[in-house]
Parts: structure tokens; C-alpha cells; sequence
């Protein structure tokens, strides 16, 4: 019988790649809500990847980045693009942002395993 447990994550963005979320090869996670937040006085772009655990994330033009936004100043964005998604056995979400630790990403959901 399947265990379902609620989970949170809190993480500051760097320049490089972060990992938000992972499964292992046993468990799913579905995504609740998922926002990230400008604390900074500039805009700042996050890019955002949901990608098999063994997949490396490729940024730019041709990369298999899911979305890509620029945050204003003092604002938050609700990733649509991950919100209310599954990840599958061993995936995870990661991001990133062009200016380090000024953007908090917030995910919460629960996990089935």
C-alpha cells in the first residue's frame, strides 16, 4: 500500500544549477504550489528544468529547460509550468538565476512511496 507524506522545500538560488525536488526510483512527488521570489532591487531570470535524475540540464538556446522568466524587482512567480505536476520515479526539478542568492524557491506538494 502506497504512503503518502506532505513535503517542503526551501532554497536559494544560485548562478549555478540547484536541485529544487528529486524522487528516487521508488517514490513520486506531486507538486503543489511552486513560486520563487525576488528579494533583490533588479530583475533577475530563473530558469527552471523537470528532468529524468540522470539528465543533465542544458541552459540557453536548445536546452531542455521547462520555462524561463525574469522576475522584477521585490516580485514572486507561480511556476505554472510545475505546479500541480508529477515527478516520476528518480526526476527532479532544478533552477537556477542569473544573479545568486537573491531569488527563494518554495515548493511544497507530497510524496508517494
Amino acid at each position: 500500500m502506497a504512503t503518502l507524506d506532505s513535503f517542503l522545500s526551501n532554497t536559494q538560488l544560485s548562478t549555478s544549477i540547484v536541485s529544487l525536488v528529486s524522487t528516487n526510483n521508488t517514490e513520486k512527488k506531486f507538486l503543489g504550489k511552486v513560486t520563487f521570489t525576488n528579494t533583490s532591487a533588479s530583475k533577475v531570470v530563473v530558469t527552471v528544468w523537470r528532468l529524468p535524475a540522470a539528465t543533465t540540464p542544458v541552459s540557453g538556446s536548445g536546452g531542455n529547460w521547462l520555462d524561463i522568466k525574469t522576475i522584477q524587482p521585490g516580485k514572486v512567480w507561480e511556476c505554472d509550468k510545475l505546479e500541480s505536476h508529477v515527478l516520476g520515479n528518480s526526476m527532479t526539478t532544478s533552477a537556477q538565476s542569473d544573479t545568486g542568492s537573491v531569488i527563494n524557491a518554495d515548493l511544497s506538494g507530497v510524496t508517494e512511496s
